[in-house]
């Protein structure tokens, strides 16, 4: 059974906001969407994995 599962992308703005905040590392817009994308597959594959892991 196929389960449907909405994410909430952070926001390049969100991504540079805590990495200025939490590592004092100022990012580029460029580098800011890639760390999102890469957020938003990882936590896509995790969420999968942990699914069909956990389906009886």
């Amino acid at each position: 059974m196929e389960k449907s599962i909405d994410f909430k992308i952070i926001s390049i703005d969100e991504v540079i906001k805590i990495f200025k905040e939490e590592e004092g590392i100022e990012l580029t817009n460029e580098e800011a969407e890639q760390i999102s994308v890469f957020l938003s597959m990882l936590l896509k594959i995790t969420v999968k994995c942990f699914l069909e892991d956990n389906i009886i």
